[in-house]
């Protein structure tokens, strides 16, 4: 058994003198594995002392191959956690609404190229005809009359797939936006 892992383990049964050495010893690797993560050196330290007293606080046996590679883990583990709960956050607040308009604030708009993606993997799920006769329309931004000529369909038909086709469009995009809202606040309050 090395020194390191007869320090952790007198650490987890409550000596002092060898949370002290531990800390000494990984203290500055740590900070540089919390670095990669989080770019404040004062949160890191926070999650450096956070983890040693969840150990410390702990006082059972835990099995180590590796002291450093121990630690190591949870010091990033703690970072992921911040920078998870953080994004959580920051999503919550860019999309939650102002509940006296219902109207949602400028920065609040779902970005354009995302929007873009969004809207052509819901084309990409229409029925072959109904999405041929939409890409024609509005992408390629023929007319009825030049797409029932292309295709060989009567402009009713065309008209069809349209309504279907926006209507599809106007559905999964309301039902994704609503979807993500409640994800985020079920997210929160986990």
């Amino acid at each position: 058994m090395t020194a390191d892992i007869q320090h952790f383990k007198a650490m987890l049964n409550g000596n002092d003198l060898a949370l002290r050495s531990l800390l000494s010893t990984y203290h500055n690797y740590l900070v540089v594995v919390g670095l990669r993560y989080l770019t404040d050196r004062q949160r890191v330290e926070d999650v450096i002392h956070d983890t040693f007293a969840d150990l410390w606080d702990k006082k059972q046996d835990i099995e180590v191959q590796s002291v450093k590679s121990f630690l190591r883990g949870a010091v990033v583990n703690k970072c992921l956690a911040i920078i998870r709960k953080e994004s959580r956050i920051d999503l919550v607040e860019e999309h939650s609404y102002d509940l006296s308009t219902n109207e949602p604030s400028p920065d609040q708009y779902i970005d354009r190229d995302n929007l873009e993606k969004e809207i052509h993997t819901i084309i990409d799920g229409l029925p072959p005809k109904c999405g041929q006769v939409f890409k024609l329309s509005r992408l390629e931004g023929k007319s009825h009359q030049e797409i029932s000529e292309t295709m060989g369909i009567s402009k009713k038909t065309i008209e069809n797939h349209m309504t279907r086709a926006l209507r599809t469009l106007r559905d999964q995009l309301k039902r994704k936006e609503l979807l993500l809202i409640v994800l985020m606040i079920i997210k929160m309050y986990k």
